[in-house]
């Protein structure tokens, strides 16, 4: 299995290629992709794969589109995000607008003229003219928004969160939908999804405007982590939203009873409106849903019509692993990680394979019929080899999920509390990011694991459920080993802001005895005071470098703000509550 370094190495020098999303471009002749590995768009010959003009850019490329007006948007990764405006002939920058936190998708509303862009770390929807390129609104959402698309004539957007926005003590515990109202400026509405939706990644809309559909995972957390068979663990999902009146209709599993369609991501209905395709990054594949069949089956189940042996009633579906049999198909690409793709005017769909570097040309069959090499592949490194086992599905037994399934965004968390058989059952803990966890022995919330190297083969071997052979763990910690933390939203110019200055003052008081060091902890274990019996043993003091994107807080998860933890877990001593308020702006600066 390891084969893949030794292969790819011998493809010699040059700079690593990742190819994440592709766009067809405006004549249907090329296509336009983003290289995350080299912060590159490509516009590529769709007739033989032949780069024809490239583009770099500071920071990696989130997302692009081109509007009615034959304009070309791009917005750019980072603290200080970007916005572009491209000429779709040659690439040429025409405009560069500053952005807020990592910029991550983009919409144009038909109906306002304007641009609407996603701000992940901001938590918020900004409204751009594409003109003035003047910020005309900006909009708070739920927890890292991720994706935005109008509908109902451009009278909303759409606005999809990757994360839950809540206590992991809380019921139910799962993402959510934000409808924003354009002409007001605000959210109208929120739609939950179902319980235990997280790492939602893409939104898409019907050629007929009736309906969005979402994809995410469904965790099945409320279990103990004792099986995996059948998706007892984990689950891979999309919902569907009925815009008439913008209210969730249900939530589909793309799975099979016997076998995982792991981490859906970028989902798109193809211009003829027959089919929903979505990219599963995990199992290296697309699955192509026959999407008339699938409403006349959600039909026939409203009016009581027992359309597959395992759905009883409505309220079945969200569990049926059964329930598209026969309407779904799933089509390999060929190469490892698919998290993007298009549809062709001769009906073939291009998946961008982002871990091994090649664009797949799918037919109708869902058979390959062309594949074009980009450049050197990531996973020409023990990193980048890593980084794909990592997100691997294929590693797990019935190919439920991968590390990424808990681990999303770079190894960091999925805001649900886990009930791991490591330290007994019936004590769920809250998942933890991976960051720094090879240099902060010991793991796991009670320290039960010596070290990270330990919790990676523990993780393979009873989470997965597999013997991997350790030469895949190994690059799996090379993966981990070098992740890099972000910038806190909360700095200002890098620097702490006045009030992180005072809480400062507090924290090097009250908190550094134990969050010490340069990742904030003593790697020791104590006990303290508001543990519930069943957890009554020391807990590991977590590292605190990043805190500010890991909530919810404390080991079981039940405070979802640094204000709330404080309040549990602060200073002992009587300080005031602008004291407290400094000192949690100050942790969030970490």
């Amino acid at each position: 299995m390891v084969t893949f370094l030794s292969l790819y190495l011998l493809t010699g020098c040059g700079h690593l290629v990742a190819p994440e999303l592709v766009r067809l471009t405006d004549d249907g002749k090329k296509w336009w992709v983003t290289d995350r590995a080299g912060k590159m768009i490509w516009t590529v010959d769709r007739t033989n794969g032949k780069v024809l003009e490239r583009k770099k850019f500071s920071s990696a490329v989130n997302d692009l589109l081109s509007d009615r007006q034959g304009r070309l948007w791009v917005v750019c990764d980072g603290q200080n995000g970007m916005l572009y405006e491209l000429n779709p002939a040659n690439l040429k920058i025409l405009s560069a607008t500053p952005l807020g936190y990592s910029p991550s998708a983009l919409a144009f509303n038909e109906k306002t003229g304007t641009l609407w862009i996603t701000q992940r770390y901001n938590n918020e929807l900004w409204e751009v003219n594409p003109v003035s390129k003047e910020i005309l609104s900006r909009i708070g959402v739920g927890r890292e928004p991720v994706g935005v698309v109008s509908v109902c004539g451009g009278d909303y957007m759409l606005v999809v969160n990757n994360l839950p926005a809540m206590a992991s003590t809380d019921y139910p515990v799962a993402t959510h939908v934000d409808v924003i109202d354009v002409v007001n400026k605000k959210v109208a509405d929120r739609i939950p999804l179902v319980n235990g939706a997280t790492d939602a990644r893409g939104i898409t809309v019907s050629p007929d405007g009736k309906y969005a559909y979402i994809t995410h995972l469904v965790a099945r957390y409320q279990l103990p982590t004792n099986q995996v068979d059948r998706g007892w663990m984990s689950t891979n999902a999309m919902s569907v939203i009925r815009l008439e009146d913008r209210t969730g209709l249900t939530t589909i599993l793309l799975d099979t009873p016997l076998r995982g369609a792991a981490n859906p991501s970028a989902i798109a209905v193809s211009p003829d409106g027959q089919h929903i395709v979505i990219a599963l990054t995990g199992t290296h594949e697309l699955c192509i849903i026959d999407r008339v069949a699938l409403h006349d089956r959600l039909a026939a189940v409203k009016r009581g019509e027992k359309v597959v042996p395992s759905t009883e009633k409505w309220e079945d579906i969200p569990n049926d692993a059964g329930f598209l049999y026969g309407i779904r198909e799933f089509a390999p690409t060929g190469g490892k990680g698919p998290k993007g793709f298009a549809f062709c005017p001769d009906g073939t769909i291009t998946a961008a394979n982002y871990f091994t570097g090649e664009l797949s040309v799918i037919d109708g069959q869902g058979k390959i019929t062309g594949s074009h090499k980009l450049g050197r592949p990531v996973v020409s490194t023990q990193q980048g080899l890593g980084n794909m086992y990592f997100h691997d599905a294929t590693l797990c037994f019935q190919q439920w999920q991968s590390c990424a399934s808990c681990h999303p965004n770079e190894a960091r968390m999925d805001g649900l509390n886990w009930d791991l058989l490591n330290d007994g059952a019936g004590n769920p803990k809250n998942t933890k990011s991976l960051l720094y966890s090879h240099r902060t022995p010991p793991c796991m919330v009670t320290g039960i694991r010596m070290n990270a190297e330990t919790a990676v083969r523990s993780g393979l071997k009873f989470i997965h459920f597999v013997d991997a052979p350790d030469e895949i763990a190994q690059t799996i910690d090379e993966y981990l080993k070098n992740l890099t933390p972000l910038n806190s939203p909360y700095l200002i110019n890098g620097k702490l802001s006045p009030a992180a200055g005072r809480g400062k003052v507090s924290f090097d008081r009250y908190c550094a005895s134990c969050h010490a060091g340069p990742y904030y902890t003593d790697m020791n274990q104590y006990r303290v005071s508001w543990t519930t019996p069943k957890d009554d043993v020391p807990m590991d003091v977590p590292a605190l470098t990043e805190i500010w994107r890991t909530a919810p807080y404390l080991y079981d998860g039940r405070c979802f703000t640094i204000r709330e933890m404080l309040d549990v877990h602060g200073p002992e001593d009587m300080l005031s509550k602008a004291d407290f308020d400094d000192l949690a702006v100050y942790i969030l600066s970490l």
